[in-house]
Order: structure tokens, then sequence, then C-alpha cells
């Protein structure tokens, strides 16, 4: 932690003109950029603290001298509107009455309203299209995020989401709709990306944690709406063709505010649009000293290409020197589903019903309030804790609380199920829900990232879909019944052990200590230059 004395070493000053000089050098070597190198190579040396993207490539006190406009803002709040629907359509089709009692001839009034007559396998079918739809949005929503932009992306995706939803609102039998589903899962998994990397290339440090946390705040909120939607539905068909239209709402939103939102002035320095990069870092940021950020990001982008001569990423990702680190991510990020958590996300209302409670929609209200409210807790606590701590006590919970679910299905306790679900989902959310993806970005250097972000979404959709589809066979009378949750106790049980014994802490600890952890040895930082051109500001 720098001194009250080092900390005011790197102040701005304004001056008539909006000109901007440094009230001193900084005294401690660590502010003062060495000749070759960029602040990129500073940070991961000397940081202790997670960065965005932004703030890896800037100085310290350049990124808290960084004020937001209200562009900022607005091309953030556009943006989550992705998320929205991606929450929406993951609890879309957790209600009751549209899979209730379709194989009884006849259909009792008010039962099975979606497509009378479907069965099981189709409706399985029907939830899972909407997760294969997502990995292929996630694997494949860098080539578009890379060639066009962030923001074309975010319009490209916002007109599948329309088209998906349209296809579900125009259907006339399960297999169409569930084409629908896909297409709408395609908009997902690339929304939930493309935004991240968005936040990360734009938000200055005093609100990284806000941004990034409104990614999963805005699912959240998707799911806890449209739960709350299922509360007006009625056995008319036009009622459930109502609610999966909303997202062309959201879609339509995103495609007119789409000229209010900004490139990413990370993404135009890639492109070489450096002019282009400076005007937009003056919509999002208030006054300060533009020309000294941009040509740090500037400097930080050819030191990271110069990196990656002769370099294969993905040779590189799969190599002996990073497998460690792979298997950690594959597993962590495929162990944020296989826990359990899209068991009660597609499937609570059943299982509320075995459990006796009247009104299943009150449970899943109940567990998506819970949801959020955990959500904001863990944006608090995290950096607070240890990794592994959090970890491992969050999935010993989860444990216990599958067992508390096995419980109350065998014996018929509505609370106790109610209780034990919402135990699982506040665990979940202090611990595998948002550690997963930040364990495994903190254990690969930088130029690994896209290549780990995309392997490691991959397994998160694949653990997913799994759930999804063999969580209702193996909860079948004739299978496990109502001790199909013992699976998850085994499961979470098994990931703390993985954790404890093979993941290494990275709180707290520089890039160059955790990759010691794993025994590569990074070259040491040089020593700076007197005649460094980044403490030489001249006033303009």
């Amino acid at each position: 932690m720098q001194s009250p004395k080092e900390d005011v070493a790197f102040q701005l000053v304004q001056e008539p003109q909006d000109s901007f000089v440094p009230l001193r050098d900084a005294e401690s070597g660590v502010s003062r950029r060495a000749r070759g190198q960029s602040y990129r190579t500073i940070n991961r040396h000397t940081s202790r603290q997670r960065l965005s993207k932004l703030e890896s490539m800037i100085h310290e006190e350049h990124s808290k001298a960084l004020i937001p406009t209200n562009v900022m803002y607005v091309t953030v709040l556009i943006s989550l509107l992705g998320t929205f629907q991606e929450g929406w359509m993951l609890s879309q089709l957790n209600y009751k009455y549209f899979d209730s009692n379709c194989q009884k001839d006849p259909i009792p009034d008010g039962d099975c309203i979606m497509f009378p007559g479907h069965s099981k396998h189709e409706w399985t079918m029907n939830v899972t299209s909407w997760i294969v739809g997502g990995m292929i949005g996630a694997l494949f929503s860098g080539i578009p995020a890379d060639k066009f932009g962030r923001k074309r992306t975010i319009f490209l995706g916002a007109c599948v989401m329309i088209t998906g939803a349209i296809i579900q609102v125009c259907s006339n039998t399960i297999y169409v709709f569930s084409f629908g589903r896909m297409i709408s899962g395609i908009s997902s998994g690339l929304a939930i990306n493309v935004d991240n990397v968005l936040i990360t290339e734009i938000a200055p440090a005093n609100l990284r944690g806000l941004f990034s946390t409104g990614l999963q705040v805005g699912i959240a909120l998707g799911s806890l709406s449209v739960t709350t939607a299922h509360y007006a539905l009625n056995s008319e068909t036009y009622s459930w063709r109502i609610l999966v239209g909303f997202p062309i709402v959201l879609g339509a939103l995103q495609i007119l505010l789409n000229p209010l939102m900004t490139h990413s002035p990370v993404w135009l320095v890639s492109q070489g649009k450096i002019e282009e990069a400076g005007k937009e870092l003056r919509r999002l940021y208030k006054p300060c000293n533009y020309d000294a950020i941009l040509e740090a990001i500037v400097e930080s982008h050819e030191e990271e290409q110069r990196e990656l001569t002769g370099i294969n990423p993905w040779a590189a990702l799969f190599s002996a020197k990073y497998r460690k680190q792979l298997i950690i991510a594959v597993v962590l990020c495929s162990a944020q589903q296989l826990t359990g958590v899209d068991a009660i996300m597609y499937y609570s209302s059943s299982i509320f019903s075995i459990a006796g409670l009247s009104d299943p929609r009150v449970g899943n209200t109940i567990i998506n309030i819970i949801r959020t409210t955990f959500i904001l807790v863990a944006a608090k606590i995290m950096d607070k804790f240890n990794r592994k701590t959090l970890l491992c006590t969050g999935m010993t919970f989860m444990a216990i609380a599958s067992g508390g679910v096995m419980y109350s299905l065998s014996h018929t306790v509505s609370a106790g199920c109610v209780g034990s679900l919402a135990l699982f989902m506040a665990a979940f959310c202090l611990s595998i829900g948002p550690m997963a993806w930040m364990v495994s970005t903190e254990i690969f250097p930088d130029f690994l990232h896209a290549n780990a972000g995309s392997t490691g979404e991959v397994f998160t959709w694949l653990g997913n879909f799994l759930v999804g589809v063999f969580y209702p066979v193996v909860s079948s009378d004739d299978k496990l019944g109502n001790n199909a949750f013992g699976i998850f106790v085994g499961l979470n049980m098994l990931f703390v052990a993985f954790v404890w014994f093979y993941v290494p802490e990275t709180a707290h600890k520089t890039y160059v200590e955790i990759q010691k952890s794993f025994g590569i040895e990074e070259p040491p930082i040089e020593t700076p230059s007197e005649d460094d051109p980044w403490n030489n500001e001249k006033k303009e």
C-alpha cells in the first residue's frame, strides 16, 4: 500500500485551456515508467488488486483521475440490456403450468398451456435449446467484437435477440419454438462476453466494481422480472406469447439507443484509429490529461503485440507451461454450473410443487430476490477475504443446502425447501458464482485472457447444458426421485477438495507472485530511466 506522500506524487493540476502537468516527479520508482516499458508491465509486477483492461494500461493516478461523463453511464446501461435478456431467458420457462400434466388424456384445464401434449423429452429440448445457442454465441462472440467493435456487435446482438423472440412468438410447434430459443441463446452468449469486454475497457477505477457487478445484477433482475411476470399469466395462449415476446422490446431499445453509445478507445487503438480513440476518451471522461492516457494505451497495446510476435495463443494455452492453470479454469467454470444452480433456475417450480408449496411462483420470487441481494453483498466483500476461503466455505454450504432440499422433498416440507434453496443461492452468489471467472482470469497472463475466457465460457455453457438435460432424468420417480440433489451434495464436496488442494490463493497477490506459485518465473522489471518521457509531460 502506498503512503499518503506517494499517493499525491502524481496528482494532476488543471491549468487554463485544460492543460495538465504533474505536480512533481513521483519519488517511488514504481510510479515512473521505465524506458521501453509500458504501465502494463509495471502494473502486473506491482498491483495487488484485480485491474480492468483500461487500468492495466495506464498509470494508477491517471486511472484515479478519470471522472466519467453521462455518456459512459448511458453506454454501460444500454449494453446491460443484453444481460437483462439473458436473465429473462434463463427463467422464462420456469413456470409450473407450462409443463404440468402434459401426458394426461384429457389434460386438466389450466395445465400444459404451452404446446399441449408435448413429451418430457420435448420439454427438455425446449429448455436446453437456449443453452446450445448461448454456447455458440459465447464461442464466436470475439469474431465480430474484434472486427466490428464492441458497439456494433451489441447492435448485432440486439438484432439476433429480436429475431429469436419473433420466432418464439409466431411458433406453432414446440420445435419451432425451441429453434427460436436457440437463436435467443446466441444473443445471450454474445451479450455477456461483449458487455464484459466493453466494461473492462472503459471503466475507471472508482466504477470498476459497480459496472462489473452490473453484469450479474442485470441477469438477476431479468430472472426476477420474468418470474414476477409469471403472476400475470393465464391459460390463454396469448399470455405466454406476450411473455416470450418481451425481448423484442429490449432489442428495439438497444438498436434505437445504440447511436448514444461510444466505441471502446482500447479497441480503436488496436485498430490503429488513434485519433478516433482520443475523441472517444473525451466523450467518456471529464477534462483530464487525455494525451498522456492515450499515449499509455498505445504503448501498452504495442508492447502486447510485441509479446505476441511468433506466439500462437491457442498453442500456448494448451502447452505444458499453462496446463495446470487451464485445468483449474476448466474445472472452476464447469463447477459454476455443475454444483446445481441451474437445476434451481430451470426446474424450481417443479421442485417447489413436489415439496408441497401451493404456489411455486412465490418460491421463485424469493429465490430471485435472494440472488439479486447477495450479488450486491458479494461485490462488497469479495476482495476482503481470500478466494479459497470463500470458495470452500460457499460450496460447503451449498452441499448442506442440497441435503436440506433432499430432506424437504422426501418429507414434503415446503418451508424447508424454500429455506434450503435460498441458502444455496446465497452461498452460490458469495462463492463459485462470481469467483469462478475471477480466479480463472487471475491465473493467466493477459495475452491469454481472451483464449482462456472463450474456453472457460464453453465449459460453463456445457455444464449448464448437462444439468439442464440430465436433472429431469435423474429426478424422475424411476431414478433418484427426491434424492436427485444428492448428486449436488457429492459434486460440491468434490469441488471443495479440488480448490483446497489444487488451486493457489490469488487474492492480494501480484501477477508475478501468482505465476510463481505455478513455477513460472517472470523476467524482472527494468530500473526506470532518469530520462523518462512519461513523467516529463509538457504543459500545453
